[in-house]
């Protein structure tokens, strides 16, 4: 039987604050519905809306797909998910629906536990925002970014705090200005790193500025708002004592014993110790409890998950563990928290009066212009870049979010601020999250720092300087391949300058990592990156007599942008040829594939049509084939068996360039197989074939040839070939022969009749028509393939 009840309890508000309401509960609760069937085949009459369960999964159903509805026409114009999110709230707010469909679906019954699991889906929000920040970081970085980051904070906010206070009248109390003053000035590191995610700038030099920027203004704003919460008990007029203690020592507790206590777990674990889920649970109790103690002693429940992310030891093994159990609650339900802040929109029930609009209105323009003059200015004075630099950098850093848009909720919720006031900062939040991704985009494009200004190539590179090549290991395999290959091409008259750089996947960590292991000073990190690829090119260094020096770099970033770290430091080593790994690294003697990366692949296609230099892919085919040492003693070691295949073009020859630096190395044995078309006739005498002068690529390749001639040391073949079945012929006759085959990748610009009809059954197009035919399961080669491009002219020259 079902009775009401009249009783005064504690209920959670949209933001997890805690208010006395008299409520009427329905005994039993109708949670679970009857079922489909009592509805539609018995025909038995109630209202399914009446039960709580399919009320609430009906809601999420329905603001999932009105979430998703507009997010797929405001993402081609560059909005955010956040806008979507707000305007699915603002579509059953009062504004949009006064009618019966949205009182039916959000009924008063409902609207309570459907504000617990939104909230709840923030909190894990924080949690694993806290646990994604690296706080070691702010270790290291410089009193630039330190001055930067707290300007953005104080300074706006001591602006705006006086004008809020002459503009305000008696009747405002200087706590309510203060927590206004916070909420315009404060800077959330969760929202920069979301911004800069969805622009794909993470690891570009503004992504890197901005993010420890920052860092620092997050610290700021933690500051701010503890110091709001020591002024909101202070002006109770109450003994409120026991509630900053309370706040202190959880402070303390989580800087003083969790935060050594999880670092050592982590260090442990690093170290071999195996992951029990007790350690999770434990975790998980702390967040919890923070949870808790806030809504106790009546404080925000935003920010006590963050700090006890903050204390686990971000990355793997225990921050990915804990990341990759909770962001998908999280992700899931933190959309149904921003849509319930939207609801909350009411412009009819609102009235606007001019004692509270315009103090708001001007206090926002204030500080949100003195915080993107102090970022503007800053950044021009300190690191003297572009205008147009330093203004997307200040627009990042007044960029707004979705922990902005709770802090303002949990202020009009405490009823510290109007409604009015509450309008305006969400609107705010609509306008900076929806403009700022567009202005951004158009001010800074990084593509134009790493393009290339120059021509830096093998060819344009001086024979009796250092040659700088960049290095890309992705997996420990990758190491032994390219030692291999560098100590074969190390023996001529000029030395080589090789920058490794290890890319480490970034995981459960929201700031990418960059650390150059430079051997005169020590690195101050949790754990040493990239120790055993370090190791093994030191020791080559050592044995290479000179010829050779390392420089070891690791990048720690998202795989979809760990091209620009390749940019970057080609583009400040002015590297001639970027070497990069081919996504199938292993291959079983018989032919067949051991590991595929797709991810590395897309890497390479993005590194190839755009990089500052020249490109080669090295294909590593000897893993579990038995090869012979190139050793240091010229006198006692093997000779390294190396085969070019020319064609003609500019790939052809920047390839060739690079194998004739390898044949002035005594052990390397190469030979330079010339395939000519019908219409050339192999020439015994020294002039080659006949050439049209009047032919820019055919002159060039005339001369590359005459030079190949003069060299006593290369083996040089001319053979004929009139179609791709007579090239694929030639091909698999030499591929046993040689250890390693040099190609180049584009070859000629027009279809040629030796590799005609080759591209319809490429399955490699970023191996070029020949390398792809010399990888194909056809040719059965058991050779290792090295495919060069040349320097994209478009970049060149731009």
């Amino acid at each position: 039987m079902e009775s009401l009840k009249t009783s005064s309890n504690i209920f959670v508000n949209s933001t997890g604050s805690y208010q006395d309401k008299q409520t009427c509960l329905l005994l039993p609760p109708k949670i679970n519905s009857l079922g489909l069937s009592k509805f539609f085949v018995e025909g038995q009459e109630d209202d399914m809306l009446g039960y709580l369960m399919p009320n609430i999964q009906l809601q999420m159903a329905v603001i999932f797909c009105i979430t998703q509805a507009f997010h797929f026409g405001l993402k081609r114009l560059g909005f955010s998910a956040l806008i979507s999110q707000i305007l699915a709230g603002i579509l059953f707010s009062p504004v949009i629906f006064k009618s019966n469909i949205s009182k039916n679906l959000f009924t008063k019954e409902s609207l309570e536990p459907f504000g617990i699991i939104s909230v709840t889906g923030f909190q894990f929000f924080m949690f694993s925002s806290g646990v994604k920040s690296d706080v070691n970081m702010l270790k290291s970085l410089g009193r630039k970014v330190w001055c930067i980051g707290s300007l953005s904070v104080l300074l706006p906010l001591l602006l705006g705090l006086g004008t809020l206070q002459m503009i305000t009248d008696r009747e405002t109390t200087f706590f309510g200005n203060y927590a206004a003053a916070t909420s315009y000035c404060m800077t959330s590191f969760p929202v920069i790193v979301t911004l800069l995610t969805e622009l794909k700038l993470l690891n570009s030099e503004l992504g890197r500025l901005g993010l420890s920027t920052a860092q620092v203004s997050d610290v700021f704003s933690l500051f701010l708002i503890f110091f709001m919460s020591v002024l909101k008990v202070i002006s109770k007029n109450n003994d409120g004592g026991e509630n900053i203690f309370i706040i202190v020592g959880f402070i303390v507790f989580v800087v003083g014993i969790v935060k050594p206590a999880l670092h050592s777990l982590g260090e442990k674990l690093r170290n071999g110790m195996p992951m029990k889920d007790i350690y999770i649970y434990l975790i998980m109790s702390l967040f919890l409890g923070s949870v808790f103690l806030s809504h106790y002693y009546e404080q925000s429940a935003i920010y006590a998950p963050y700090i006890i992310g903050l204390a686990v030891p971000s990355g793997p093994p225990l921050g990915s563990a804990l990341v990759e159990k909770f962001e998908v609650v999280s992700g899931l339900f933190l959309p149904l928290f921003v849509a319930t802040c939207g609801m909350r929109l009411d412009l009819v029930e609102t009235k606007f009066t001019a004692r509270i609009s315009i103090p708001a209105a001007v206090a926002i323009v204030v500080i949100t212009l003195s915080k993107f003059l102090v970022c503007f200015v800053s950044h021009s004075y300190f690191w003297k870049l572009p205008k147009s630099n330093a203004a997307a950098f200040a627009l990042v850093m007044c960029s707004r979010g979705v922990v902005e848009l709770a802090f303002y909720t949990f202020l009009s919720d405490q009823e510290i601020i109007k409604d009015e006031s509450f309008v305006f900062m969400l609107f705010m939040v609509v306008l900076f999250s929806g403009l700022i991704p567009l202005f951004v985009r158009y001010l800074y494009n990084p593509t134009k720092s790493y393009a290339g200004h120059h021509m830096r190539s093998l060819m344009h590179s001086d024979s009796n300087s250092e040659l700088q090549i960049i290095s890309c290991i992705h997996a420990p395999g990758d190491v032994t391949a390219v030692i291999r290959l560098l100590d074969a091409s190390c023996g001529g008259d000029s030395s080589i300058a090789v920058t490794v750089l290890h890319h480490m996947k970034l995981v459960a960590q929201s700031t990418p990592i960059f650390i150059s292991h430079r051997k005169e000073r020590q690195i101050l990190c949790e754990y040493i990156y990239s120790v055993n690829v370090i190791n093994l090119f030191n020791e080559f260094e050592q044995n290479s007599r000179g010829s050779v020096s390392v420089n070891a770099v690791t990048a720690v970033s998202p795989p979809m942008l760990m091209h620009g770290d390749i940019y970057s430091v080609a583009v400040d080593k002015l590297a001639s040829l970027i070497i990069i790994p081919f996504h199938i690294r292993w291959w079983k003697q018989d032919g067949t594939v051991e590991s595929e990366d797709h991810a590395l692949r897309e890497l390479n296609c993005r590194v190839l049509e755009s990089a500052p230099c020249s490109v080669a892919i090295l294909v590593d085919r000897c893993n579990n084939i038995p090869r012979k040492p190139v050793n240091q003693d010229n006198e006692s070691s093997s000779s390294y068996d190396v085969a070019m295949i020319f064609l003609g073009g500019s790939d052809d020859r920047e390839a060739l360039n690079f194998a004739i630096r390898m044949a002035e190395d005594t052990r390397v044995r190469l030979s330079v197989v010339h395939l000519l078309g019908p219409n050339n006739g192999v020439s015994g005498g020294n002039e080659g074939v006949s050439i049209d002068c009047l032919d820019f690529e055919s002159t060039h390749d005339y001369m590359a040839m005459r030079d190949v001639k003069e060299r006593e040391y290369i083996a040089y073949r001319e053979m004929i070939s009139e179609d791709a079945a007579a090239t694929a012929s030639i091909v698999r006759s030499m591929v046993d022969e040689h250890e390693l085959i040099i190609v180049g990748r584009r070859n000629m610009e027009d279809d040629i009749p030796q590799t005609a009809g080759l591209k319809e059954w490429c399955e490699y197009p970023e191996l070029g028509d020949l390398g792809d035919l010399i990888l194909s399961k056809e040719t059965r080669s058991t050779s290792s393939l090295f495919v060069v491009q040349k320097q994209q002219q478009k970049n060149a020259l731009n």
